[in-house]
């Protein structure tokens, strides 16, 4: 297993653990981008698109591929090997979650993981890798009935975009029973059968074992 979770900040606070990623990569296939989790209304696909490259092409990805939900419906478990890894995008959490479910993209993502499959998530990506999506502020508008991540990391859910001064982190993660490892923008994790550990220049934070764990350490 390689998952690349984001705490969901600019493309210059997840530098680090991108460049990871892309090590991660055979150049010689393509990077398989889904964004569909993304406010359309404010950003389309091909801006999506543009993004990506920005950040990748100069990192040696030159091969991008992106899939909308309509592809998710039509491709099968078949058509992901041809790809290098799989960067899931961030957005609306309780959205991304219901399409990849309904399309059965989920079942086949998680049988990419197990095989070793390099898998990205930023933000609302990250957390639907975690136990439970609950940690999201997203509105849920879908009307989700099952919050279930894919649980991937340990039994911990993710909390994306933390910042200690929030009032609404700071009440969410007091009264929140999940077991959670709280991400600010300029944190990720690395995360494989063996260890989880924080990359980047923020550090993660564990709220029930009130704990800071900087970057290079593992959990």
């Amino acid at each position: 297993m390689r998952l690349f979770l984001s705490g969901g900040g600019s493309e210059k606070k997840s530098i680090i653990l991108d460049k990871k990623f892309a090590r991660e990569l055979d150049k010689s296939k393509s990077l398989l981008y889904i964004p569909i989790a993304i406010d359309k209304a404010k950003h389309s696909y091909p801006e999506c698109f543009k993004w990506i490259s920005s950040i990748f092409n100069p990192l040696g990805v030159n091969s991008i591929v992106l899939w909308t939900e309509q592809d998710l419906e039509r491709r099968k478990e078949i058509d992901l090997k041809k790809f290098s890894g799989i960067y899931i995008g961030g957005g609306n959490t309780y959205y991304l979650l219901k399409e990849l479910k309904n399309s059965g993209f989920l079942e086949n993502l998680k049988k990419l993981i197990e095989m070793d499959f390099p898998v990205y998530g930023g933000s609302a990506g990250a957390i639907i890798l975690g136990k439970d999506i609950r940690t999201s502020s997203d509105e849920n508008e879908v009307n989700l009935k099952d919050f279930s991540g894919l649980d991937l990391v340990r039994g911990y859910s993710i909390f994306c975009h933390y910042d200690k001064e929030t009032k609404w982190a700071r009440e969410f993660l007091k009264e929140e029973k999940l077991k959670t490892i709280a991400l600010p923008e300029d944190c990720g994790l690395f995360v494989t059968d063996d260890k989880i550990e924080v990359i980047g220049a923020g550090s993660a934070y564990l709220p029930d074992k009130k704990t800071t764990l900087k970057p290079g350490q593992v959990i």
